[in-house]
C-alpha cells in the first residue's frame, strides 16, 4: 500500500465515521418527538414540513459522505493495483 493510498483509505474511514455520527445525533429523532402541539404560531404544519425537509437534507449529506468515501476507496485500490504493476527498477550494479 502506498502512502497516498493509505491516506485515501484513512480519509474514507473518517468520512464514513462522520456520516455515522451525523445519523446518530439526537437531532435526527426530532421528527418522532414533534407533534402539532410542539410548535408555536399559526402554522405548525409548515414548521413540521421544514423539519422533515431539513432531516432529509441531513440524511442526504450523510449519504453523500459515504459515496465520496467509496470513491476514495476506489482510487486507493486503483493506486495499489498500479503500484503492483510497476516493475522493479534496475540499480545498474552489475
Amino acid at each position: 500500500m502506498t502512502a497516498t493510498s493509505s491516506t485515501l483509505h484513512h480519509r474514507a474511514a473518517t468520512l464514513r465515521a462522520l456520516a455515522t455520527a451525523i445519523e446518530r445525533t439526537p437531532a435526527t429523532t426530532l421528527q418522532q418527538l414533534a407533534g402539532d402541539d410542539t410548535w408555536r404560531g399559526d402554522r405548525p404544519l409548515l414548521c413540521h414540513n421544514v423539519l422533515v425537509a431539513n432531516l432529509a437534507q441531513i440524511h442526504s449529506a450523510a449519504d453523500d459522505l459515504r459515496a465520496y468515501a467509496w470513491q476514495l476507496e476506489r482510487q486507493a485500490r486503483d493506486l495499489d493495483a498500479a503500484a503492483l504493476q510497476v516493475p522493479a527498477l534496475d540499480t545498474g550494479a552489475g
